[in-house]
């Protein structure tokens, strides 16, 4: 079938939720060869018949739909973020590889034992993550302190005031998610680009 769309990841939602073939037809109100045809991109389907399984799936039909046009990538390579009006008070910028995705970033940041990273300039509407990947540092939020080890990892609103101070040596990366997710789904589909198949 030629078509922008992917409707392979169904098989997958469909395993997570436990459900066969049959169970998902059933669910669905649709029959056994047309959700099997849907699944492994035998055929087009109708709005009807996406409404149907993307209720029986538990998710939304334009969801649905947005993970079937998930076969989309961007590739960016982290620099060292200029200085501008508005990062100009944040504290270990230099520290920081920063590849940018609209609203949303990854973060990479190399730290000495000592060092500090308050980088609020660089926030807009976000969700944060953290993972540490080796040495030891401490995440202030406001006014709770978390200590983070290797592969410990914190989710918060990134807004909050928040600095990284680094008690060992080492790395970790932040990610930053719009909270609004069509930011990124625009993004995507801004910048089409397929895998190269290996």
């Amino acid at each position: 079938m030629n078509s922008r769309y992917d409707f392979r990841m169904i098989r997958v939602m469909r395993r997570q939720l436990n459900l066969t073939l049959q169970a998902l037809a059933a669910r669905s109100g649709l029959t056994y060869p047309t959700v099997e045809a849907v699944e492994t991109n035998k055929t087009l389907p109708s709005l009807k018949t996406l409404d149907a399984m993307a209720g029986a799936l538990q998710i939304s039909t334009s969801a649905l739909l947005g993970l079937a046009e998930g076969r989309l990538v961007q590739k960016r390579t982290a620099k060292v973020e200029p200085r501008t009006p508005s990062t100009k008070n944040d504290k270990g910028l230099e520290n920081c590889r920063v590849a940018r995705y609209d609203k949303g970033k990854l973060i990479r940041v190399t730290a000495e034992a000592g060092d500090q990273v308050h980088v609020m300039g660089l926030h807009e509407d976000v969700h944060e993550f953290c993972y540490v990947l080796t040495g030891c540092v401490e995440l202030r939020i406001e006014d709770k302190t978390y200590r983070l080890n290797p592969d410990d990892t914190i989710l918060f609103d990134g807004l909050l005031d928040h600095a990284y101070t680094q008690i060992e040596t080492g790395e970790y990366v932040t990610v930053h998610i719009p909270k609004d997710i069509r930011v990124i789904q625009k993004l995507l589909e801004s910048q089409r680009e397929e895998p190269s198949e290996e």
